[in-house]
């Protein structure tokens, strides 16, 4: 499934920069296509590594006794 959306960005980047490249009034578009890339790429790795699992602290099990 990650192939396909790679594919699919790759598709959307290369269409935009080819329009870009013929009507630079279509800049705008190709600036918020990257900028929302960015963030969802940016959230994605917050999302797995904000689900790590915590580390066992030694502290914490003296506190058991």
């Amino acid at each position: 499934m990650r192939d396909v959306w790679i594919a699919t960005f790759g598709f959307v980047f290369g269409w935009l920069m080819s329009k870009t490249w013929q009507d630079p009034a279509c800049r705008t578009g190709l600036a918020l296509f990257v900028v929302l890339a960015a963030i969802l790429v940016l959230v994605f790795a917050l999302a797995v590594v904000g689900h790590r699992a915590p580390i066992d602290d030694p502290e914490d099990e003296r506190d058991g006794d």
